[in-house]
């Protein structure tokens, strides 16, 4: 019986975590979404937590896998 409830409480704090994780992140995208800003280094660590999780980073001059441009 105990090890049930031990069961059902770490699912409810993983779910509760998850979610956390979740709407941080819409929190972050949401504050940073703007095109001008990406350009820009992160103005605070929770924007800087959502690009590297998403997989963001920041824009530079040239697109990357422009190595055809050159000749083409």
């Amino acid at each position: 019986m105990t090890f049930s409830v031990w069961m059902l409480v770490l699912a409810v704090f993983l779910s509760g975590a998850v979610t956390g994780v979740f709407v941080m992140l819409v929190i972050g995208i949401h504050l940073g979404h703007r095109t001008h800003h990406l350009t820009d280094e992160p103005h605070t660590p929770l924007d800087a937590l959502t690009r590297s999780t998403l997989g963001v980073g920041m824009r530079t001059d040239c697109p990357a896998g422009n190595d055809h441009a050159e000749g083409a």
